[in-house]
């Protein structure tokens, strides 16, 4: 069996962000620490993915297998002298 604790800690919030948790307090029913509880379960993802790297050009081609004829047309097209249209 397995029990993973509750890590205690203190968390120092703005005013606007203190209004903002009372509003939700109220919508929902809600004790404070189960609203912020949501609230970094649910904003977490976010703020790590906006420090991921970025992927590498072509990381998810093999993904999504195209079949011959648009690998084919794609390189005709790919050849083809193009001049601008007047």
């Amino acid at each position: 069996m397995v029990q993973i604790g509750a890590v205690r800690t203190s968390v120092y919030l703005d005013k606007e962000t203190v209004s903002e948790l009372e509003r939700a307090v109220d919508r929902i029913k809600e004790k404070p620490a189960t609203v912020l509880r949501l609230a970094i379960r649910a904003g977490l993802p976010l703020v790590a993915g906006r420090f991921q790297a970025p992927r590498p050009e072509g990381y998810f081609a093999d993904a999504y297998p195209q079949p011959n004829e648009r690998r084919e047309l794609e390189a005709a097209m790919g050849r083809a002298k193009q001049r601008p249209e007047r």
